[in-house]
């Protein structure tokens, strides 16, 4: 059986500190770093699949929202040599952090993603659920991750920039405005990507512009439309060899007990004899 091992990182300032109970145990096991249990090593990463950075909420002067060079090489080798990395965000994006900062932008070589946008999408009433902040998202493209996918909300979004690394697989509507924070003005953005997956080595990486999704028991969390199956397509995605490990490991099994059972017919043989 496949059993998905998820690391959830809240020692950043993460806003997503939890994982939905939708997830039965006996598929998904969920761990956190906490807060005061960083830095990030290869030690800490190495036996899960998935690392999950939910939401980071980045601040001008607090360091604690910011990864060291020692971590970003921990985190470039855990998906280089094929682990998951999921990265959400929210409205206000990356706070206009620079990278010399340590703001998020500086994993792009992973992402494919050179900007998250410092605001919030805004749809028309009838595009929108409860708030015009809380996206029906139905401008889906064909990749595994949308496979059954035909509409998903998503709260305080926002949208990327991106390199020719990236795919984005969910884009807004043509009818999508945006909230610029930094400027307070509202203006026409039309379709921009809000979710967008990357190949970095051996390893994959998912980028979404929402973290709403995680949300239980809530309008717009994961029991709506089709959040819970996106993100189980993501996580599922990420993990994209472990059940072909799987069953290699258990062909591997299976013939190394045929030549153990031929091994000892040969030797009950020679010892008849």
């Amino acid at each position: 059986m496949v059993v998905y091992k998820i690391l959830v990182d809240i020692s950043h300032n993460e806003q997503v500190e939890s994982f939905p109970d939708a997830f039965n145990e006996d598929d998904f096991i969920i761990e956190f770093i906490n807060k005061n249990e960083g830095p990030l090593t290869y030690d800490m990463l190495e036996d899960f699949d998935v690392l999950i950075l939910g939401n980071i909420q980045h601040s001008k002067n607090n360091r604690d929202d910011k990864f060291t060079p020692e971590e970003l090489r921990t985190i470039k080798e855990f998906v280089g040599k094929g682990g998951g990395l999921l990265v959400t965000t929210g409205a206000g994006g990356d706070r206009d952090i620079s990278i010399k900062q340590g703001s998020i932008r500086v994993l792009y070589k992973l992402t494919g993603v050179k900007k998250y946008w410092n605001g919030v999408i805004l749809y028309p009433k009838r595009n929108s659920i409860i708030d015009n902040v809380n996206l029906k998202i139905d401008t889906i493209f064909q990749h595994p991750i949308t496979d059954g996918i035909n509409r998903l909300i998503l709260g305080n979004c926002t949208f990327f920039s991106i390199t020719e690394d990236a795919e984005d697989i969910i884009t807004t509507s043509e009818k999508a405005s945006y909230e610029y924070f930094d400027l307070n003005e509202i203006d026409e953005i039309g379709q921009v990507p809000v979710c967008v997956v990357s190949e970095f080595f051996n390893g994959r990486v998912v980028t979404l512009g929402s973290s709403s999704f995680f949300l239980e028991d809530h309008e717009i969390g994961i029991d709506i439309e089709d959040n819970r199956k996106f993100l189980d397509n993501i996580i599922r995605w990420l993990c994209f060899d472990k059940e072909e490990r799987i069953v290699e490991g258990e062909e591997e099994e299976e013939k190394e007990e045929e030549e153990e059972e031929e091994e000892n017919e040969d030797f009950e043989k020679e010892s008849f004899f």
